[in-house]
C-alpha cells in the first residue's frame, strides 16, 4: 500500500470516528501503530489533523485527534487520486480480461466454467454481453473444491480466479480434463 493511500485512510478514519489515541486510530485505519504515529506526526506538522484537550479531570487528561478544514482538503484530493488510480488499474484489468477471452473463443471454446468469486463472474459476463463474445458462462463455483462435483461434458473450459499456486492441478485432477481446459486468469 503506497503512504498516500496509508495517509488518505487516517484522514478518513480521523473524519468518521472520534479518535483519542493512537492504538484506536491504527484499528480504525487497519494501519500498524508504529505507521499511525510516523503519519500522524507529518499530519500534525502539516496542519492537517490538530489534538485538542475535551475533558479535564484531576487523574487523566483525555485528547482527541481531529481534522483541520485544510485536512479535510488533503484527504479529498487523496480520494480523487485514488479513485482515478483504481478506475485506471480496472480499465487495464478488463482490457486483459477481454483480450484473454476473444482468445478463448478464437481457439473455439464455447462453453465455460468459471471458478471464483461472484463479483469476477458478473464482471465476465458483462465482458461477454458488451463485446459480443461468442462464449457462455455454463457454470459458476467460488472454489475449486465445489468445482469437482460438477460433469466435465457441461463446459469447454475452465476458467479460474484463484491465486493459489496448485489451483490449476488440482482441477484437472478433480474433473479429469487436459491442461489446455483450464486458465488461470491471474
Amino acid at each position: 500500500m503506497k503512504h498516500s493511500e496509508k495517509t488518505f485512510q487516517i484522514l478518513d478514519a480521523l473524519d468518521r470516528e472520534e479518535i483519542s489515541t493512537q492504538r484506536q486510530l491504527a484499528d480504525n485505519s487497519g494501519i500498524s501503530l508504529g505507521q499511525v504515529n510516523y503519519i500522524l506526526k507529518s499530519l500534525l506538522d502539516k496542519g492537517f489533523v490538530k489534538i485538542s484537550n475535551f475533558r479535564h479531570s484531576q487523574h487523566k487528561i483525555g485528547y482527541v485527534y481531529f481534522l483541520t478544514p485544510k485536512g479535510i482538503e488533503e484527504k479529498s484530493k487523496l480520494a480523487v487520486k485514488f479513485v482515478l488510480r483504481k478506475l485506471k488499474e480496472y480499465e487495464f484489468l478488463r482490457g486483459r480480461l477481454t483480450e484473454r477471452l476473444i482468445k478463448i473463443e478464437k481457439e473455439g471454446y464455447k462453453r465455460i466454467l468459471f471458478i471464483g468469486p461472484i463479483m469476477v463472474r458478473e464482471f465476465i459476463e458483462d465482458i461477454i454481453e458488451e463485446k459480443g463474445i461468442g462464449l457462455v458462462l455454463a457454470s459458476h463455483c467460488e472454489d475449486t473444491v465445489s468445482a469437482g462435483s460438477l460433469e466435465k461434458d457441461t463446459f469447454d473450459i475452465a476458467l479460474l480466479f484463484d491465486e493459489k499456486s496448485n489451483a490449476e492441478k488440482r482441477v484437472r485432477r478433480d474433473l479429469e480434463i487436459p491442461e489446455a481446459q483450464v486458465m488461470n486468469l491471474l
